[in-house]
């Protein structure tokens, strides 16, 4: 089985490509409107990618994407919208920023995660306009930074999670954020 990227029209869907290539991944990369809900059961784990602008149908295919792999438990990794995408799936709301955000920034871990050791910190790259405001109560907080309080969360009971930065645009720690989701993913092959 193998790992689906779904092209949100990111500019950055390439860095993606590029990141799990490098690390070894069988993987396919679909654009959201070639994606049919029913075939998503054929695939270990799957990548939701930023977007580049607003576009409603991409928002009914992320959801039923997102409602698939809620319930058949399969692994799921929102990147920027997509993590978006999670936490309003799950009831939660976001906030358009003040300032579009373009740049590296320091997140800190809240609790012990795949993604992070207790209390520690990275630099990720940022690129976004809409922050997460409230998080879901079905979700759990694992990163924070000064820009973006809910950077890193993660499902209570399933593998979902979101990261509100680009880790593919983060370099060698942002291969280890994916690299961590992926062994998550054949664990539970």
């Amino acid at each position: 089985m193998e790992l689906l990227i779904v092209n949100n029209t990111s500019p950055f869907v390439n860095d993606i490509v590029s990141m799990i290539k490098d690390l070894g991944m069988s993987f396919k990369c679909k654009l959201y409107s070639e994606i049919i809900t029913d075939e998503l059961s054929s695939y270990r784990a799957v990548i939701l990618s930023g977007r580049r602008n607003y576009n409603k149908e991409t928002n009914i295919k992320n959801n039923k994407i997102i409602e698939y792999c809620n319930r058949s438990d399969i692994p799921l990794l929102g990147i920027c919208y997509g993590a978006e995408m999670i936490n309003l799936f799950f009831g939660g709301s976001l906030i358009k920023m003040k300032n579009t955000i373009h740049g590296f920034v320091k997140i800190t871990s809240i609790n012990n995660n795949i993604f992070l050791p207790n209390e520690s910190s990275i630099y990720v790259y940022q690129s976004h306009r809409y922050a997460i405001f409230r998080l879901s109560s079905d979700l759990e907080l694992l990163c924070s930074s000064s820009d973006s309080k809910h950077e890193v969360f993660k499902h209570k009971k399933r593998n979902i999670f979101g990261v509100q930065f680009h880790p593919e645009k983060s370099g060698i720690e942002g291969k280890y954020i994916l690299y961590n989701f992926l062994e998550l993913a054949n664990r539970c092959d």
